[in-house]
């Protein structure tokens, strides 16, 4: 994979990648067409687990289909079960519920902020319910573990989104998080790259 500088999803994954190892668990918390929850389950394959989530049924859909073609185990789950299996479970649910799914303490979770490509673009991701996923996932992260988040302001709202996570992860203790802002600083509405990690 290329990590050309501007583009910002190849990073997203990068910063993914270098933390994850098989057997870890992952969440992707805007499932959309399955690009990032592909990455993150080859980073954790055979024996992990991947959960991802997406309020759209065209979305799963689409997801179900890239996975399947790529030959992973594939789960699809509207309610809480607790034994996890090895593979990837999607879920039909707002990522604002992740803590209800979570059996596991995960070792990234990522997001792709906005509207689902090729869906309804006046269906996005919201600052209410971004800001609850997220506290949720910085509670649940591993040591060492990171929320990896692109987030895009070109869309209505979301420059409010993209101002209430930095508001949030801004107010994070430097003592045990280093917070990382990736950004093309030429390029206006340009979308960009947050990564915390969890130093403790």
């Amino acid at each position: 994979m290329s990590f050309e500088l501007p583009h910002v999803i190849s990073w997203s994954h990068r910063f993914a990648q270098e933390v994850l190892s098989a057997g870890d668990v992952a969440v992707d918390l805007t499932a959309g067409k399955g690009r990032d929850t592909l990455m993150l389950y080859r980073c954790v394959a055979p024996t992990g687990q991947v959960l991802g989530f997406d309020i759209q049924k065209q979305a799963l859909s689409e997801c179900v289909c890239l996975l399947q073609s790529e030959s992973v185990p594939v789960i699809c789950r509207a309610l809480h079960v607790d034994t996890p299996e090895p593979g990837v479970e999607l879920i039909h649910d707002d990522h604002a519920h992740l803590s209800s799914y979570l059996r596991q303490t995960p070792k990234v979770i990522m997001a792709n902020l906005g509207y689902f490509p090729g869906g309804d673009h006046t269906l996005t991701t919201t600052p209410e319910g971004t800001c609850a996923a997220f506290e949720q996932a910085l509670a649940a992260l591993a040591p060492g573990g990171r929320l990896v988040c692109v987030l895009y302001t070109a869309h209505p709202g979301g420059d409010e989104e993209a101002a209430a996570v930095e508001t949030l992860v801004a107010g994070l203790s430097s003592r045990d998080w280093f917070v990382l802002r990736l950004q093309v600083a030429n390029r206006e509405q340009a979308p960009y790259l947050l990564v915390a990690e969890k130093r403790r």
